[in-house]
């Protein structure tokens, strides 16, 4: 794992903080957005008011309610804050559903947990685990969490399964590849992206203590 200072002639990670264009979604559940705009009507709030709270733009709360774009990683985490809800529960209202096999995750069984233009990340984690969180990432080249670092209760771990990563914490950046790990405190401010020119696949733990 390196540290890099100076960064030039790479392609740059989309700034995404405000949304990426909605692939759509299916299940039972409503929408992504609407289970926002349900969130919020439930709580008496305006769109003033969440915008007001998470710092996000009218305009873009607007078009998530009619999925017009998906949120960031960020713009989740502040979403469910604000709304007191879990991120897996904001994505999918059935991720800690009772299974038959508590303690095991099939390939087939993945949770959806952020599905952008850029990244996929899926919760692999059963039930059992309470909170400590597994997700596996498949990142596109130029694909990751946005340009705007993010921060969170608890601390992760994780694993460079393909490609290359830039992960960034603090004022620190780093260059990982393949078979290289990392771990760090959430409450430290942090972001990540895709610099290679191939997908870039993470095991990623959050575990919230």
């Amino acid at each position: 794992m390196g540290k890099v200072k100076n960064r030039q002639n790479r392609s740059k990670a989309p700034d995404v903080e405000n949304g990426q264009p909605s692939g759509g979604s299916g299940g039972t559940h409503p929408a992504l957005g609407a289970r926002i705009r349900d969130l919020r009507l439930g709580r008496n709030l305006t769109l003033a008011d969440l915008a007001a709270s998470t710092g996000i733009s009218i305009g873009t709360l607007s078009q998530m309610e009619r999925d017009l774009v998906s949120p960031t990683v960020r713009t989740l985490f502040t979403l469910s804050n604000a709304l007191d809800v879990s991120p897996a529960w904001l994505i999918d209202p059935d991720h800690d559903r009772e299974r038959d096999e508590p303690y095991i995750v099939r390939a087939d069984q993945r949770q959806p947990f952020i599905h952008t233009e850029g990244m996929r990340k899926d919760l692999i984690a059963p039930p059992a685990t309470g909170r400590l969180k597994a997700f596996y990432l498949i990142i596109e080249p130029g694909g990751g969490s946005g340009s705007v670092p993010y921060v969170h209760t608890g601390e992760e771990i994780g694993l460079v399964i393909s490609g290359v990563l830039e992960l960034r914490i603090e004022d620190g950046v780093f260059v990982l590849r393949e078979g290289d790990c990392f771990s760090f405190p959430s409450d430290k401010p942090h972001s990540f992206s895709n610099i290679g020119t191939a997908q870039c696949t993470v095991f990623w733990v959050n575990a919230d203590f």
